[in-house]
């Protein structure tokens, strides 16, 4: 079968692989489809990851299960959670599941998402029906918008500010509206077109183009907003700090390395604000079953994310699309109709 490595920065190698045999709690699934994450994105243009497999936003269908997986059966449609909870740790038995990365996962031991197949635990996959291949793609991420919203706790009548328009900025800015936000400015450069247009298809009152004006200027009805969602790098978190008002509770998520994932910002102004920073790290992925139903109901609109598709092969060209064209690209998926895998190699063939 093939798979997916990154090779150095914004190169991709496509290898025949052999996959392991079974294990008697894991499954064989054949991937169908798996979007580009924004952390892949910042893997292969940082080299962060050397000769190693990716993608992990993935949908596909089961081929073969181990004799002790009881959660799904072949020919089931799945999408896979990155990682699960370890029910035995501390932080599970004591109620805070979320807190737990030490349950199963596929990372980084074999081929990922961007391959013909993946081996995975059977805790990681979860069943769904009435979804295209390409929208299942979408229930891992909008996992991750999912424990974003949640963790800004946002409600009724809240002002809300989205800095970062991107497919998980996107929809934790629907979910903001479909509870209640009173108003919500979303934050983009003027040639993020399609992006702007998505915000306003889903529910966005004001854009605030910051090619253009200034986050902590920017006249808002109340003078800030209660809340903020910053799906963006570090260097985001000052200007959120600065439009938020008194109260304010700021959500933020993502990824930078080196000098860029220090920031600095006014303390006083951050404590008399009584402002609260809280950080939203979606692992282990959770909400899955939420997550296809909002999908499923339109609640969430899937298909609008999804402005490319492309095949295994062109995996390298679709970064630099993604990079260069972020006008227009929102949400990236490869699709495939898979091939037959070779099972029994004693490692992943290197």
């Amino acid at each position: 079968m093939k798979a997916a490595y990154i090779k150095a920065p914004m190169q991709v190698e496509i290898r025949e692989t052999v996959l392991p045999l079974l294990g008697e709690d894991e499954v064989l699934i054949r991937v169908m489809a798996c979007g580009i994450c924004g952390t892949d994105v910042t893997s292969i243009t940082s080299g962060a990851l050397d000769w190693e497999p990716a993608g992990h936003e993935i949908a596909g269908i089961v081929e073969q299960v181990g004799t002790r997986v009881t959660n799904t059966t072949a020919g089931e449609r799945v999408t896979l959670e990155t990682g699960t909870y370890s029910r035995y740790s501390e932080d599970s038995r004591n109620g805070r599941y979320d807190l737990c990365n030490k349950g199963p996962n596929f990372w980084l031991k074999g081929p990922m998402g961007f391959a013909e197949y993946i081996i995975a635990p059977k805790e990681c996959a979860v069943p769904y029906t009435d979804l295209s291949f390409e929208e299942a793609t979408l229930v891992e991420p909008l996992g991750v918008a999912m424990d974003l919203f949640r963790t800004a706790e946002i409600g009724l009548g809240d002002d809300v500010l989205v800095i970062g328009l991107g497919p998980i900025g996107l929809m934790a800015l629907r979910l903001a509206k479909l509870a209640g936000a009173r108003k919500i400015y979303a934050a983009a450069r003027s040639h993020s077109a399609r992006r702007i247009e998505l915000a306003k298809q889903f529910g966005a009152d004001e854009i605030i183009l910051t090619d253009q004006a200034e986050l902590d200027s920017f006249p808002y009805d109340k003078g800030g907003v209660n809340r903020v969602l910053v799906t963006a790098p570090p260097s985001s978190i000052p200007a959120a700090i600065k439009a938020a008002r008194v109260g304010g509770i700021i959500g933020y998520i993502g990824i930078a390395y080196g000098d860029a994932a220090a920031v600095a910002f006014d303390g006083n102004e951050f404590h008399f604000k009584k402002l609260q920073l809280r950080a939203s790290h979606a692992s282990p992925a959770l909400f899955f079953p939420q997550c296809i139903e909002l999908l499923k109901s339109g609640a969430i609109e899937g298909k609008a994310l999804i402005s490319h598709t492309f095949k295994l092969d062109q995996l390298e060209e679709a970064f630099m699309s993604l990079t260069a064209n972020k006008s227009e690209a929102v949400k990236l998926v490869m699709v495939h109709d898979g091939a037959s895998p070779t099972l029994g190699g004693d490692e992943y063939a290197s």
